[in-house]
């Protein structure tokens, strides 16, 4: 019979091997061949103040577009030239102004109520500051209609030239989250979370949730609902499409921030409410979908991982068993070659090994973050701040 500490020491470091599973699954992904499609595509980009980016962006999602597709660019509460570019581009354009309602999931919502007009059958949903690569939106369209379910194409941040530490750090960070575990999540069969850019869905997907709200990660909430109702989206590696890094770093820390405290309130919002649906209605696609929902940021699930480890030393001396101990041990060394295996495959050309020492005071400079979530976390959609012209 396992000891009651022994237990809750197997219970709580859950997340320490699912992320590593998903880490060492990677070498498993298989991206399935589908047919090409023509079925009609509708492009929404929101945008709020995008004069910087945007033609860039719609440049190269204009070079894609096919007989019966179009682009669509909500225009949502710009003070600038956002509008008259897209208009330039040749997209269509629809503007948004309200005071009080502000944040990219009003904007979609907005532009959704557009489409109702003539539902596409494909809507792809892509930032604008993004750079789509070449055949991106035509994977994309194939994989939905081929599995049936919302596709995530492989979304990257990547520091500019000269980056600081921080940012390359930053930029490996993301490249393990979107593109490592993305990818062994599927070679697992597990949903993967949407990533807010990049993101296909068949039209009676994307109108079956709500997503006129002020949610500071609105794509993280659309992803649990839709994983909710079985519709949780499938990887597709091959559709790239990145962005850059604010070069800035009160910019940086701004878009950290609310990307952490984000994800720390999606996790305490829907993690036991989906946890005891899935095991009610016995389905362990959403299950596990809800246990890598539960992995905290990196730089956090290490810091507790590591405190119930030394709490449990603790109580190996007085109480005489350590296995509970050795349980937190064994969890943190498997993320440990986790994260060597990740930045083995895709990370080199991103942090040298040389530059790897500096992860440790990266984990450090985010714990403000963290004691900012307890007592002033953020609530409200803030737009990053763009820094030159793409």
């Amino acid at each position: 019979m396992i000891e009651p500490l022994t237990l809750i020491a197997c219970v709580v470091s859950i997340p320490l091997f699912l992320y590593a599973l998903e880490c060492f699954s990677l070498p498993l992904y298989r991206e399935e061949d589908c047919p090409d499609t023509d079925a009609s595509c509708v492009v929404l980009i929101p945008a709020h103040n995008e004069e910087l980016v945007l033609a860039a962006t719609l440049e190269s999602i204009n070079s894609q577009i096919g007989d019966g597709d179009s682009v669509l660019v909500v225009a949502d509460n710009c003070t600038d030239a956002t509008a008259e570019i897209a208009r330039k581009a040749g997209c269509e354009v629809i503007e948004r102004t309200h005071d009080t309602d502000r944040g990219k999931g009003f904007a979609l919502a907005f532009g959704l109520d557009k489409l109702r007009e003539a539902p596409p059958e494909i809507v792809i949903i892509v930032d604008a500051d993004c750079d789509v690569a070449y055949g991106a939106l035509q994977r994309l369209k194939n994989a939905v209609l081929q599995v049936d379910r919302p596709a995530q194409g492989r979304y990257l941040i990547q520091s500019s030239t000269g980056a600081t530490i921080a940012s390359k750090v930053s930029e490996l960070a993301v490249m393990i989250r979107n593109r490592v575990r993305c990818k062994g999540m599927t070679a697992l069969g597990i949903p993967v979370p949407l990533l807010g850019t990049g993101m296909a869905f068949k039209w009676q997907d994307i109108t079956r949730v709500s997503l006129a709200s002020g949610e500071i990660v609105e794509d993280m909430k659309l992803g649990v609902e839709l994983a909710r109702a079985g519709r949780g989206a499938h990887y597709v590696d091959s559709a790239v499409v990145t962005s850059a890094f604010p070069e800035s770093d009160d910019a940086m820390k701004t878009q950290r921030e609310r990307w952490e405290h984000g994800h720390l309130d999606i996790l305490q919002r829907y993690v036991l409410p989906n946890l005891f649906y899935a095991l009610k209605r016995v389905n362990f696609r959403l299950l596990f979908f809800t246990l890598d929902l539960a992995i905290p940021p990196l730089t956090l699930m290490l810091s507790i991982q590591i405190a119930f480890a030394g709490l449990f030393l603790v109580f190996g001396v007085f109480l005489g068993s350590y296995t509970p101990f050795l349980v937190f041990l064994l969890g943190l060394s498997l993320v440990s070659l986790a994260l060597a295996f990740s930045w083995g495959v895709y990370g080199r050309t991103i942090l040298s090994l040389q530059e790897l020492g500096s992860i440790v005071s990266y984990i450090m400079s985010k714990m403000s973050i963290y004691k900012r979530f307890v007592k002033k976390r953020e609530t409200k959609w803030i737009r990053t701040e763009r820094d030159t012209k793409k």
